[in-house]
């Protein structure tokens, strides 16, 4: 999240106007861009890190997946092509290294399986469109589905994160999807 609040702080630092920035956008986020300007998404995914830091759990919207879903893919695309055009293996090894852990290859497709339960924020347009209402309403999209879909952007009571009070969870210690021996994340041969 940091790469990417660094790089839209950049675009809209240097852009030229807001539609230069919009479009520039599209170039990181191509799908969140659709729905969120520049400014908005920024000011969501800091508010997203900021809540990311604190112990509580917040639920999170489709307008929250999406933007996860871009950075996710970007994060992931920009470590590969670094790992992969190193120029000696040390600087492979520099490349690997996400905090203490050296991980050669992030796989953004397990990852989506893994992570992202429901990615209905991904839905053609025009199938959503032609649905019809009662449909929808058939099928539990969330209620922001069909607005994402449309290229609408969020309201601004849409992005607030709401704190997790009335339901129990636990955060898991040790990653079922990498270890000691791991160089890809997730590793899908990894045995806990």
């Amino acid at each position: 999240m940091e790469i990417v609040i660094d790089e839209i702080t950049d675009l809209i630092d240097y852009s030229e106007n807001p539609k230069a920035a919009k479009s520039e956008l599209s170039i990181i986020l191509p799908l969140a861009a659709r729905v969120f300007s520049p400014g908005v998404a920024l000011k969501t995914l800091r508010d997203m890190l900021e809540k990311l830091l604190r112990p509580e759990l917040y639920y999170l919207n489709n307008y929250h997946y999406l933007l996860i879903y871009d950075t996710l893919q970007l994060y992931s695309e920009l470590h590969n092509d670094m790992v992969r055009t190193a120029g000696s293996k040390n600087e492979k090894n520099a490349a690997a290294m996400i905090g203490p852990y050296h991980i050669e290859k992030i796989d953004f497709d397990r990852l989506e399986t893994l992570y992202f339960y429901d990615t209905d924020f991904l839905f053609d347009p025009e199938v959503m469109l032609n649905l019809g209402e009662e449909e929808r309403k058939g099928m539990s999209f969330n209620p922001e589905t069909f607005a994402i879909t449309q290229g609408l952007a969020p309201h601004p009571e849409e992005l607030v994160l709401k704190e997790v009070t009335d339901e129990p969870y636990e955060v898991p210690e040790i990653s079922q999807h990498f270890g000691p021996d791991s160089w890809c994340y997730p590793d899908e041969d990894m045995r806990v």
